[in-house]
């Protein structure tokens, strides 16, 4: 008897430290609960071997026998309390009320020490002892196993699995147990008669415990593959929305510009094998902000849909809708045939859609204009051949005509305008009128500038500041690109260099852009190690940005250029997150430091929860791979509220401050702790 009471304390503690265990890595708040129900059943087996081992040896005082027995019957109603508030939050799935935990602990122990209280010594009251301390105690522990395992199976009935069964039944199969003791017990004292499987009763109970024990186990590795299972089915959901959302129109559910491009060539590949013709056809909405700014987001929105449904309806079947920006939709015609039945057929499209809409029971008229090329005609390249359809489309509009070729347009002077830009760029890079200006970015967290964002510009001596969008794919295409780089590089070290060695400051950060050339450059990490070491610059505060295209341009290249970088101590940052392959498979490959979420991310997320939803899953999914999450285009405190919300880190835009010269922060970094009002 005393080696089972024993052992069965022994597995109570050694329980107690598995369920410790997996506490510290799952973080169930029951499992504190059943675990300290564990260490109190421990506590009530082995204080009972004591008191058995005392009562054997007939040489103790009566009150460490008292003691004792007051410590037992405590730590075992403490272990029903227990067992209940673990069961009742396994159920729940939400920690307990500290009141009503307290108050049972109370009640607990209050009857524990109160059952052993109750004539003590008195001889005529063995029996009401007996029954006090030891079948009570059985049947209320019976009785709270019971009721444990009805309130296990009702929570786990639906779930196929082991668990669902095992737990419940080991449960209701020790409750049985106690319930039976307690009974057999009773009777015993009361007739004084004693049946020969009494000494065995125990071991069966030990039996149970460790059978409970299994179970539980059992079903903690199955509630964590469960989970495993559940996150990486949302993950897989959020992934598959996040692609639809990057191959669709947020308003319309139409295919958006990166989805047209695909299918346009596509189509422009099949027209080749087949020798047949291409049409593209660009429609814009005229006066659409007016219409925006008199009807609000949401009903624009709904207009926009009715306008894309109209569109639908006329359109001929084969063809591909889709919208390319707020005010522009654009028709792709496979098959188109002769030219002139397919102009035909888009005049009357353009009339049959520019036909009143109702809104709030008043006409509302949309006016259309279209613009129309052909491939292999005009171009065989899909940017190029949507880019003239949107440009015939704005000279149809500027000159009150409803749809214009492509090549009803005035005489293309590209070529020569292209060898004046190479002559002007080659000029000013010589002459060094190309500087930095910086974009603050904001830590959430730590609410104050913690970086910038290093953007180019052309002080052009005719044309005054330009932006990159004017001329950095003319700079590519002329190959003067590398040597841009170079200064940019220079430029933005030498600043980082200046702010940090003049102001005290905590750490600033200078984010560059990468090209896709400069980034495939092989010696890219060592030319960085000597620039920083020249200018005096710890490369950690060097950040680097490169889009998910150039990442993917030589898979494995770009690993190993990324593992190089971030070895020299520079932080990598994928940037325009969401606009190119948005894989999340490929994104834990690539581990780079930070992701920067491409301002499409932001612009919906005022009018569409949904967006809202989509962008914090895809966040949490992000960081729960180790990186840094950078929003860009934040330009209301809206906005900003959401990216709050979402748990973005960092954030920058023009509420935030706009891209300015180095000098124009000098004032603001004196106050590092930029509070965000």
């Amino acid at each position: 008897m005393i080696a089972l009471q024993a052992g069965q304390a022994l597995f109570g503690l050694i329980l107690a430290a598995l369920l410790l265990a997996f506490l510290l890595e799952f973080r169930h708040p029951f499992l504190r609960h059943w675990a300290l129900s564990c260490l109190a059943m421990a506590c009530y087996f082995a204080s009972s071997a004591g008191v058995i081992t005392l009562i054997a040896s007939g040489d103790f005082p009566p009150a460490t026998r008292l003691s004792l027995s007051a410590f037992s019957l405590a730590a075992a109603y403490l272990h029903v309390v227990w067992l209940m508030i673990g069961t009742w939050e396994a159920v729940a799935e939400r920690a307990a009320r500290p009141l009503v935990h307290y108050l049972l602990l109370v009640l607990a122990l209050a009857a524990g020490v109160g059952t052993t209280l109750i004539q003590p010594f008195a001889p005529e009251a063995a029996e009401l002892r007996h029954l006090l301390r030891f079948s009570l105690l059985h049947a209320v522990t019976g009785l709270a196993f019971i009721i444990a395992a009805g309130m296990l199976w009702r929570s786990l009935r639906d779930f196929p699995l082991l668990s669902s069964r095992l737990t419940p039944a080991s449960f209701l199969g020790y409750g049985g147990y106690l319930m039976y003791v307690s009974a057999i017990s009773a009777w015993t004292v009361h007739t004084g008669q004693t049946h020969w499987h009494i000494q065995y009763l125990s071991l069966v109970g030990f039996l149970f415990l460790i059978l409970i024990g299994y179970s539980i186990i059992i079903w903690l590795l199955e509630i964590e593959r469960r989970r495993a299972m559940t996150a990486h089915q949302k993950a897989i959901s959020a992934e598959e929305r996040l692609v639809h959302f990057r191959m669709h129109d947020a308003a319309t559910g139409l295919p958006n510009r990166r989805q047209l491009q695909d299918q346009l060539s596509s189509e422009i590949r099949s027209a080749n094998s087949k020798r047949s013709r291409v049409g593209v056809l660009s429609i814009g909405i005229h006066r659409f902000n007016l219409v925006s700014q008199a009807l609000g987001w949401n009903k624009t929105d709904n207009l926009i849909r009715r306008l894309a449904g109209r569109l639908r309806q006329h359109s001929p079947n084969n063809t591909i809708l889709g919208r390319v920006g707020e005010r522009d939709f654009l028709l792709i015609m496979p098959d188109a045939g002769q030219r002139e039945k397919t102009i035909e057929r888009a005049r009357q499209l353009l009339a049959e859609s520019t036909t009143p809409l109702m809104e709030e029971g008043k006409e509302l008229f949309l006016s259309l204009s279209g613009g129309l090329c052909f491939a292999p005609d005009d171009e065989i390249d899909a940017v190029a051949l949507i880019n003239m359809a949107q440009q015939a489309q704005i000279r149809a509009a500027e000159a009150g005509e409803s749809l214009m070729l492509h090549r009803e347009g005035p005489a293309n002077t590209h070529p020569h305008d292209l060898l004046n830009l190479e002559r002007e760029l080659r000029l000013g890079v010589q002459e060094n009128q190309f500087c930095l200006y910086f974009q603050p970015l904001i830590s959430l967290r730590e609410r104050r500038i913690t970086g910038f964002e290093t953007l180019l510009r052309w002080k052009h001596p005719e044309r005054g500041i330009l932006t990159p969008g004017s001329f950095l794919q003319e700079a590519v295409r002329l190959g003067v690109l590398d040597e841009l780089e170079d200064q940019i590089l220079d430029q933005a070290l030498s600043q980082l260099a200046e702010w940090q060695n003049e102001l005290s400051l905590p750490a600033i950060s200078a984010s560059i852009n990468l090209s896709a050339q400069r980034f495939q450059q092989a010696d890219l990490a060592d030319k960085l190690a000597r620039l920083c070491k020249e200018k005096k610059v710890n490369p950690k505060d060097l950040h680097l940005e490169i889009t998910e295209s150039t990442a993917m341009d030589d898979f494995e290249a770009g690993l190993n250029t990324i593992s190089k970088l971030q070895s020299l101590g520079c932080k990598v940052c994928l940037d325009d997150f969401g606009t190119g392959y948005s894989s999340l498979a490929h994104l834990r490959r690539l581990q780079v430091d930070y992701v920067k979420l491409d301002r499409s991310f932001i612009t919906n997320l005022e009018r569409d929860p949904q967006e809202r939803s989509l962008t914090r899953a895809i966040v949490d999914l992000i960081h729960s791979l180790g990186m840094t999450v950078l929003a860009e285009g934040v330009e209301t405190r809206q906005q900003l509220g959401y990216m709050i919300q979402c748990r973005v880190d960092v954030v920058q835009g023009f509420l935030l401050g706009r891209p300015a010269p180095a000098e124009e922060f000098r004032g603001v970094l004196d106050r590092p702790q930029l509070v965000i009002e």
